[in-house]
């Protein structure tokens, strides 16, 4: 006779638990410690391969979208990231995958704005993939200001969290 193979039943997985759907609302505020600064403005554009010249009076306009120093953290996360990180509490360990950003620019941020970035999670959502892996996906707006209150920028960011094991 044929042997039959039984396989345990699993518990799927769900990565959007109460205390995740929770942080629907979350904000975060960072000032940054001190002005943009021309010496910032000119490293960015040397970095993106851009003629630092062009920017004296204004920062190319990706720079306070692709900057940690806005933040004014000074300690690195476990992955080693200096930048904001939501720190959702995810039931298993999850590998966070940036899934898109939708920037809008009011008008250049200059050398001697002090930037706030004002963070807030807007959806938080679950997907499965092909496989039947669970995803979490987190859409955050930011909103960058500066000191006088008139807004910079803003920042639609979408994030996908995945679990390290994609057998879950």
């Amino acid at each position: 006779r044929g042997r039959r193979c039984v396989e345990p039943m699993i518990e799927p997985v769900t990565l959007l638990t109460d205390e995740v759907r929770a942080w629907v609302g979350a904000t975060a505020v960072y000032t940054a410690p001190e002005e943009l600064s021309r010496a910032s403005i000119r490293a960015f554009a040397l970095a993106i391969d851009s003629d630092p010249d062009r920017w004296t009076s204004a920062a190319p306009p990706t720079l306070i979208f692709e900057t940690c120093q806005l933040t004014g953290l000074s300690e690195r996360d476990m992955s080693g990231y200096l930048g904001h990180d939501w720190g959702l509490p995810l039931p298993v360990p999850c590998t966070m995958i940036r899934g898109g950003n939708d920037y809008r620019i009011g008008r250049p941020a200059r050398p001697d704005d002090v930037i706030t970035t004002s963070w807030k999670i807007t959806q938080i959502r679950e997907r499965h993939d092909v496989d039947g892996v669970p995803l979490l996906i987190v859409v955050a707006e930011a909103v960058y200001s500066a000191a006088d209150g008139g807004q910079i920028a803003s920042n639609t960011e979408t994030l996908i969290y995945r679990p390290r094991d994609s057998s879950s």
